[in-house]
């Protein structure tokens, strides 16, 4: 009873923080109707609850929530709870020690567009296909997407995928590898063979990642995405195998990665809390809704790839994407780093987990 009192009293402390009414849900069962005549800023869900991935279930399932967030509320913020979230279709993680966090997420969704201003545009051309047998899966992977600024359409079989395929119009296909009946493999190289164009990724559990990864090679303008890893990832590789050849003017390659990241504005007292989305020699994206402000100067902690031990950074924000309907987007809420200094030889630590990162998935010494 205590924690779950200490979680309610800091959402109504926000929620009074920042003006927000709220409508409270005492039983996650009675999730579909308390949201049925409203049109809620956000939504917090204990992650710990009875029936939390089925309530975000739901959540995902009504159209007209789709731009709406769902802040996990937790104890504990690590990158197990992170993770789990956004697979379900969660968009920020919160702690209930203090009500601050919140009250920031919420404070900067007011200031943003709100979502019942309509769509975000898909750019030209910008079509997507998503393929699975499972409809939260599709829905969740989808939602990713047309954030993204994506029009989707989906298919729920090899024969409804190869029908979308060869329309002229498909430029992206996320395939499930599960699909039925003779699942996503064969079900794309049918594709290939009858001239569909559309770039594939092919999403995978860790435990058939190499086999699918051999399989797509064939295929050519493919990846493969990890199925127990947050489906923004998805957005990463589509928009890396649709950018044009030759024009990559980065320093060293972004790489997907994520890890819990503690940030602050640089003399600030207290920490936030986010989480890690790409990362490169000297930058990372931090995926957030309580993202920082271009030029601020950033403090970070975190664990590099490949390091055994955490490493304090200094950055200045680049660049910041609010939550909102932002056609075109190539990453999820957040802000990106471009990192500066660091404490006595973490910046080296920071570099040198990049480069072993980077030659385990490349296979090659990194250039420099």
């Amino acid at each position: 009873m205590g924690a779950r009192d200490d979680a309610a009293r800091r959402i109504h402390e926000a929620g009074a923080n920042v003006g927000v009414p709220l409508a409270v849900a005492a039983q996650l069962d009675d999730i579909a109707s308390a949201l049925a005549d409203v049109e809620p800023l956000a939504i917090v869900l204990r992650l710990d609850a009875k029936g939390a991935a089925q309530a975000c279930a739901h959540i995902r399932s009504q159209a007209r929530l789709a731009k709406v967030p769902i802040f996990g509320l937790v104890d504990e913020l690590n990158d197990l709870a992170f993770t789990e979230l956004f697979v379900w279709g969660g968009d920020d993680l919160v702690g209930w020690a203090t009500s601050q966090p919140l009250a920031r997420r919420l404070r900067a969704l007011r200031a943003s567009p709100s979502p019942a201003q309509g769509r975000p545009a898909a750019a030209p051309g910008q079509h997507a296909i998503v393929a699975g047998t499972e409809a939260t899966w599709r829905t969740v992977m989808a939602r990713s997407l047309y954030h993204g600024g994506f029009a989707v359409r989906f298919a729920t079989s090899g024969d409804g995928l190869l029908e979308e395929c060869l329309r002229e119009d498909a430029q992206i296909v996320v395939v499930n590898d599960d699909l039925e009946p003779h699942g996503a493999v064969e079900a794309l190289r049918t594709a290939r063979a009858r001239g569909a164009k559309a770039a594939c990724v092919l999403v995978a559990p860790p435990k058939r990642m190499a086999a699918a990864n051999a399989a797509v090679k064939e295929l050519g303008k493919a990846s493969v995405a990890d199925g127990f890893a947050p489906p923004e990832n998805v957005l990463f590789l589509v928009n890396e195998l649709l950018a044009a050849r030759g024009v990559d003017k980065r320093a060293t390659p972004r790489l997907l990665y994520g890890t819990a990241v503690a940030f602050r504005a640089a003399g600030r007292e207290e920490d936030e809390v986010g989480f890690s989305y790409n990362i490169s020699g000297g930058g990372l994206y931090v995926r957030t809704l309580a993202p920082l402000e271009p030029k601020q100067e950033v403090w970070l902690e975190m664990w590099p790839p490949r390091s055994e031990r955490r490493v304090r950074l200094a950055g200045t924000v680049a660049w910041r994407r609010p939550f909102g309907p932002v056609g075109g987007a190539t990453v999820p809420a957040g802000f990106g780093v471009q990192i500066t200094d660091g404490l006595a030889g973490d910046f080296d630590r920071w570099r040198a987990g990049y480069d072993a990162f980077l030659t385990s998935i490349l296979g090659t010494e990194p250039a420099g």
